[in-house]
């Protein structure tokens, strides 16, 4: 399936940019600066009837972690009775790369990968194929 909008989560500006750079071939790459934003922005496009195909969210960020702000996201599907299939695919960005950090994301918010900061272009893409998105171009 093509990846025709996205997420991307972090309190670090420069991070968040170049993230969001490596999807430039994706049509809408949205942007949050923080959790608390991530959540608005995600139940604005679920109310909209446009929802975010992918999140990459940062774990460690100074108003809402990552953790709690893709609970937060779970639960809205959850109350919107989603199914599984149309969730959205959370990946965790974090400079934590310890086996704790990995099975709590996993576990807790339900993710369907981690990313290790420095995040690499080929990275990306390679963790987005293999959720079964691609980008065009």
């Amino acid at each position: 399936m093509e990846l025709k909008k996205c997420l991307v989560v972090d309190d670090d500006e420069l991070g968040r940019e170049i993230v969001a750079q490596y999807l430039q071939n994706v049509p809408v790459v949205d942007t949050a600066a923080g959790g608390r934003d991530a959540v608005e922005k995600f139940q604005a496009a679920l109310t909209e009837g446009v929802p975010y195909e992918l999140i990459l969210l940062d774990i460690v960020m100074p108003d809402m972690d990552g953790i709690s702000a893709g609970k937060e996201m779970r639960k809205l599907e959850k109350q919107l009775a989603l199914p599984v299939d149309k969730q959205v695919k959370i990946v965790m960005l974090t400079a934590l790369n310890t086996p704790q950090d990995v099975m709590q994301s996993m576990l807790t918010v339900q993710s369907s990968a981690y990313l290790v900061k420095p995040v690499e272009p080929e990275k990306v893409r390679k963790t987005i194929s293999q959720l079964g998105l691609r980008i065009a171009g």
